[in-house]
């Protein structure tokens, strides 16, 4: 059965099924490349969810929170560095850390400053004290959310699924704590929201890269390192 599928991989749509066809990898790779791109578009987008977000904290109010994660964009810059470590492509690697931290550093940069402008307290925050909790699961949901966010993305039928992916892969609200925290000199929370944020990136990769070997996106080297061309092209 398995030779099978492999055997038709290219040729029969894999809508419900765990193989891929190339025209499925070369659309994620496209898209991945292309919204994790530095352009003004993903710039207004991470600014506007990051003032939504922090604002939401702020006010406690929950409904801002899930607004802004919905809007973000960080999700994409971390399944792009999943995808150059599948294809083991060191130049694509450096290019998806690049936009991943400075992603990071201008969320932090803008929750820094509301920070400074608000009058808050960080104990008033209730998120905050769950960004002070380590075990387990802290790690396994993103690395479950990374595996679901690269499947719905590779399978269009599914992208219906997408905002609760990104609402599970909880990447802003601890980015934005820092923010708030470093605003206000609390340094232990920072710390802590740290934490939480590393380990949710670090499952992210790791769920996604399961997902991206198990597809075969080993093969698609050739179409990420194309799409990675003609971004850079478009944008200098």
């Amino acid at each position: 059965m398995f030779n099978f599928l492999k055997r038709n991989n290219n040729t029969v749509p894999s809508t419900n099924s765990f193989t891929t066809n190339k025209a499925e990898r070369d659309n994620l790779c496209e898209e991945i490349i292309s919204s994790s791109s530095l352009k003004a578009g993903f710039y207004l987008l991470l600014v506007l969810s990051t003032f939504i977000v922090t604002v939401g904290l702020l006010k406690n109010n929950l409904i801002l929170v899930i607004g802004g994660m919905l809007v973000a964009p960080l999700l994409s810059p971390i399944l792009s560095i999943s995808l150059s470590i599948t294809i083991v492509n060191l130049k694509v690697f450096l290019r998806s850390i690049r936009i991943f931290i400075i992603s990071a550093l201008i969320s932090l940069f803008v929750s820094y400053i509301l920070g400074l402008i608000a009058k808050f307290s960080l104990d008033q925050i209730d998120l905050v004290a769950s960004f002070q909790v380590l075990d387990m699961t802290v790690f396994l949901i993103p690395v479950a959310a990374g595996a679901a966010a690269s499947f719905t993305w590779v399978k269009k039928d599914l992208n219906s699924s997408l905002p609760g992916v990104a609402i599970t892969a909880t990447l802003l609200p601890p980015l934005t704590v820092m923010g708030l925290s470093l605003a206000v000199g609390n340094f232990f929370v920072l710390e802590s929201s740290f934490s939480i944020y590393m380990f949710n990136v670090l499952g992210i990769i790791l769920g996604s890269l399961i997902v991206f070997v198990m597809m075969g996106f080993k093969k698609s080297a050739k179409k990420v390192i194309q799409q990675v061309k003609l971004e850079d092209k478009i944008n200098h």
